[in-house]
């Protein structure tokens, strides 16, 4: 279920699909239309992107302590934000798909978080808007307000569920719960496959494992299938 990181760039899409405008236009309209953007809106947001060049797996979409001015929107690729802890170590707060934006609560609140950045962990394609048009669309177009809305509730609300299982979900419970989040949301935009193009680091980061934790746990399934196995051929003998 889980993919490696890849090597070449041009091939980071374990999906089996190029970044190109076309994809990235598809998984937009899908994850826009899930919360109640119609095609008018959709096309008046879409004129207000500015494209960025792409960003290579491993690198960092938006800095920590970044102040730009305005909010990026992830086109195609995988992203995660996450924080930098003082022992080195990464805690992922968050995976991020396309028709994301992976900061627009920096909109919401402009006070600078000096500790949150976004990766990618994929070759990304990302855009970015201003804040002053976002401020003129949501007073043009309230509907596109209240789609916001619901797009930072709805991760909010994901956020609040991993919590919830990190503290009181068994290393399975966790990896299980964090893998079928990821399943659902990419088939929300088209992605269909058991593939999910994260790996067990990013999964260890997620879910507040270590990466022996996760190891284990992802062979967990095939040991117990074996000792059950073997344990039914002792009750025959």
């Amino acid at each position: 279920m889980l993919a490696g990181r890849p090597n070449n760039p041009s091939n980071s899409q374990s999906l089996g699909r190029p970044l190109t405008g076309t994809t990235a236009s598809a998984s937009l309209a899908l994850k826009f239309k899930s919360v109640g953007i119609d095609t008018d809106e959709l096309d008046v947001l879409v004129q207000l992107l500015k494209h960025q060049p792409r960003v290579l797996a491993g690198a960092d979409i938006i800095h920590a302590a970044q102040s730009a001015g305005h909010s990026t929107l992830l086109l195609a690729g995988i992203a995660c934000s996450y924080k930098q802890l003082e022992d080195g170590s990464r805690q992922i707060y968050s995976f991020q798909y396309p028709g994301d934006f992976c900061d627009l609560y920096r909109y919401v609140l402009p006070e600078r978080d000096g500790a949150m950045a976004v990766q990618a962990l994929t070759e990304c394609l990302v855009a970015t808007i201003d804040y002053a048009d976002i401020e003129q669309l949501l007073a043009q177009r309230p509907r596109l307000g209240l789609a916001l809305w619901r797009t930072t509730m709805l991760e909010a609300s994901i956020l609040r569920e991993r919590l919830s299982n990190a503290r009181r979900g068994s290393a399975l419970q966790r990896v299980a719960n964090l893998l079928c989040e990821q399943l659902a949301r990419r088939e929300a935009i088209g992605m269909t496959g058991s593939v999910v193009p994260i790996t067990q680091v990013d999964v260890a980061d997620a879910a507040a494992l270590s990466i022996v934790h996760v190891n284990r746990t992802d062979g967990y399934p095939r040991q117990a299938r074996r000792g059950g196995s073997r344990a039914r051929a002792r009750r025959r003998g």
